[in-house]
């Protein structure tokens, strides 16, 4: 009956590994990363009951390189000792929603490992360990090959909108699956009992996974193909030499049959991919329409990050500023040149990698805990090496779990892997130091366990209560946020559709389940669209419009003061409560904004890098009438973020409030001779003549702001509008035809294109909150 409950244990925990790795629910409110770790963590949780039901935890006690594999516990420690001196402790725990870097999240890993070490240590364990991993990598990446192929038409899910959706995760991470799947193939091919056909199988299936990889286009996962290529290569040349002197293989053999041929070809073509792989993935994706973007922080700008937040403090670069806290880093530290880009809107919660960023967030200590796994299969696979006692097959698997866990350790060390391919890191690595460090000792093909002395049933009792406790205390917290965040998320997209009240509802639901800083800012954030929407109502009686105005932002405003007490550090929870007071002085209410003033400028302390906030500050003062303030904030914005269009339109709105759009002309022109190269200079010249009514002299302008930036939207749209306006109906179609392209869901796009077309008024039957004069808007018309 034990041994039966501990392969009960066995099963579960892999049907955990697969549902982890592939399991998706189909709606646009489902959290993907977070669904994949709750679901992890409570099979976990379930398999190790299982396992200690089963007497399993004595079995981990007399596992050979058990205390070895303890090791991996100075994970969880090295971050519950960094979060004893965090600069803000309240992300340490759990995070936003139990990010890779936070110690709920290394603890379960660290369990993943240990589980692992010791439920897959004889070879036909590894095998079938293998053979799940394989079969999921398998089944992920042909679901993929299908929706690029045939696109997604044949998904009838509305995640799967886009080519590049997947369910492993990120684009990137597909590319890691997808190689890590190559590698698999390769040493089967390579090492294994292969008739020729079989080898035809292989070599073809490779092919093709290799074509896919060309459609992802991750440069780190054909490095890590062409290194562990060469790997392989390393091994069958040693395996075959050895071979041949132990005379299981002919002397004498001829030159080619000591070339490992599938491991050399892995080798070229990952080779040529990282060289041209640009042009391939070029020439594809004109066929096959798939896009994607990833970004993340350079490995120079996360350095500086790391250092500019530790001011030179020893005791910081050793246990660092805290478990998960980069990104408070990131925002008081961002490079300027960040708010150039695209990108300048994004808060970055990781930096370069996983390892990188850990190295900031609980430091020296912290990032060589991180290396125990890594530390572990490398120290296994010398040891076995050293003693040359594996068979055949157990060169196979040891060699396809080897690699596997080494392959999936080097992305964390060079990239940000999702949750779900870093606990298969360490299922796999655990797997690999449990099966390999096992081989040559004593009793290794055996599984009895001896008598037991008073100690070691002692220490059997407080094992299996560590065990018991700590996973079902992960499993509790990961999956009692899951649930908390499936709510908010829910409530989300419910104030998207407009369907306030529902909303309400659901954040009551994401609070009763766990209040935590998503769901405390979507409260204020819903009723500040309440207090608007009461605000519009033309339809209810006053008095019945006051009572529930009185209500809405009595509640709102308890709300804002509780999330702002709750997350202090976070500027979100300022930044929404301070747009709250804003509204309210809108309205002319008393007091507010001071309050708003207050709020905008906690979140500016929070996060001094970002424009917004000072555009923000600056339309709070205008409309005040702080004429001096508010330009000292818009000035300050547009310091930050010169190309900032929300900025410069508000300028203009603000010459054109105060009747100074000549002077302002001058001095814009002023500017363009002073700095005929920058872009945003001439736009906002283009932008006043606009405003000005003077089309024709806006078109110079706007051309010279695309020659200097060919992909600047809004000139375009502007340039467009002053076209049509001209009469250059041919011209005007042609710039918004080329936004077409480039902003395909735009509707506003499409609507000013099909009116050129038709000859139309260019915003004919244009709906809120398209106005007819986009000059008047509060954010820029296109992205």
């Amino acid at each position: 009956m034990y041994s039966r409950l501990v392969s009960w244990s066995r099963f579960l925990y892999l049907a955990g590994i697969v549902l982890a790795t592939v399991a998706v629910i189909p709606t646009a409110w489902f959290p993907f990363q977070l669904a994949k770790v709750a679901i992890f963590s409570f099979v976990l949780a379930a398999s190790v009951v299982l396992f200690v039901l089963g007497g399993g935890a004595r079995e981990l006690l007399k596992t050979h390189g058990f205390y070895l594999a303890l090791l991996i516990a100075a994970l969880p420690v090295s971050y519950l000792f960094s979060l004893l001196f965090s600069t803000d402790a309240s992300l340490a725990f759990t995070g936003l929603g139990i990010e890779t870097d936070t110690i709920v999240f290394v603890t379960l890993a660290s369990l993943a490992f240990l589980f692992s070490f010791v439920l897959f240590r004889t070879l036909r364990m590894v095998k079938l360990l293998s053979t799940v991993v394989f079969w999921t990598l398998v089944g992920a990446v042909a679901f993929q090959a299908i929706v690029v192929l045939f696109g997604t038409s044949l998904v009838p899910f509305q995640i799967f909108a886009d080519r590049s959706v997947n369910v492993i995760g990120k684009w990137n991470d597909l590319g890691l699956a997808a190689g890590l799947l190559v590698m698999f193939l390769l040493v089967q091919a390579e090492m294994g009992h292969n008739t020729t056909l079989r080898r035809i199988i292989l070599s073809v299936s490779a092919f093709l996974i290799a074509v896919l990889l060309g459609v992802i286009n991750f440069a780190l996962a054909w490095a890590f193909i062409l290194a562990f290529s060469i790997a392989l290569g390393v091994v069958k040349v040693l395996a075959i030499r050895k071979a041949a002197a132990q005379e299981q293989a002919p002397a004498n053999q001829g030159m080619a049959k000591l070339i490992p041929w599938y491991a050399v070809a892995g080798a070229v073509v990952a080779t040529l991919f990282l060289l041209f792989g640009g042009s391939f993935n070029s020439a594809l994706t004109k066929v096959l329409p798939v896009s994607s973007l990833e970004v993340r922080p350079s490995f120079a700008s996360t350095l500086d990050v790391i250092g500019q937040a530790r001011d030179g403090s020893l005791g910081r670069a050793l246990i660092g500023t805290g478990p998960n806290t980069f990104g408070e880093s990131w925002l008081a530290h961002k490079p300027a040149e960040v708010n150039q880009s695209l990108f300048w809107n994004l808060d970055f919660n990781v930096g370069f990698s996983t390892f990188v960023t850990a190295f900031g967030t609980v430091g020296l200590i912290g990032i060589l805990a991180w290396l125990v796994p890594l530390f572990l299969v490398l120290l296994a696979i010398v040891r076995v090496m050293r003693l040359s006692v594996l068979s055949r097959e157990e060169k196979i698997a040891g060699t396809s779990i080897a690699i596997a866990s080494l392959f999936l350790l080097a992305s964390i060390l060079l990239y940000v892997p999702s949750a779900s391919m870093i606990i298969l890191a360490f299922v796999l690595s655990g797997a690999t130091f449990g099966f390999l460090w096992r081989q040559g000792q004593a009793g290794a093909t055996e599984d009895a366990v001896p008598a037991q002395s008073g100690f070691m049933k002692i220490s059997s009792i407080a094992a299996m209560l560590v065990l018991v406790v700590v996973s079902a205390a992960i499993g509790f917290t990961v999956d009692r946020r899951f649930f908390a965040e499936l709510s908010t998320q829910r409530a989300q997209y419910a104030l998207g559709q407009g369907n306030i009240e529902k909303g309400f509802t659901l954040i009551a639901q994401a609070q009763g389940i766990e209040k935590d800083r998503n769901n405390v800012r979507l409260e204020v954030d819903a009723g500040n669209l309440r207090l608007q929407q009461i605000a519009a109502d033309t339809k209810t009686p006053a008095v019945d419009l006051q009572a529930q105005f009185a209500s809405v932002l009595t509640a709102t405003i308890d709300a804002g003061k509780e999330a702002t007490a709750m997350y202090p550090k976070d500027y979100q929870q300022h930044l929404s409560f301070a747009r709250v007071y804003d509204f309210l002085s809108s309205l002319k209410i008393e007091g507010a904004y001071d309050s708003a003033k207050q709020y905008y400028s906690e979140a500016q302390k929070l996060n001094p890098n970002n424009p917004e906030i000072a555009l923000a500050l600056a339309r709070l003062e205008a409309a005040k009438g702080n004429i001096a303030a508010s330009q000292e904030q818009i000035t300050r914005a547009l310091t930050l973020k010169p190309n900032y269009t929300d900025a410069i339109l508000f300028v203009v709105q603000l010459n054109v409030a105060n009747n100074d759009i000549p002077n302002a002309i001058r001095a814009a022109t002023a500017a363009t001779q002073t700095a005929p190269g920058v872009a945003p200079i001439w736009f906002e010249l283009g932008l006043l003549y606009y405003a000005a009514g003077d089309t024709k002299s806006a078109i110079p302008a706007l051309e010279k702001s695309i020659s200097i930036v060919a992909d600047y939207a809004n000139a375009k749209y502007f340039l467009g509008l002053s076209y049509y306006a001209e009469k250059r109906t041919s011209d005007a179609q042609k710039q918004f035809e080329e936004l077409e392209k480039t902003n395909t869901e735009n509707a506003e796009v499409k609507l000013i294109l099909s009116n050129i077309r038709a000859g139309l008024p260019a915003f004919q039957a244009a709906q809120p909150p398209v106005s007819t004069n986009p000059v008047e808007r509060t954010t820029a018309p296109l992205p």
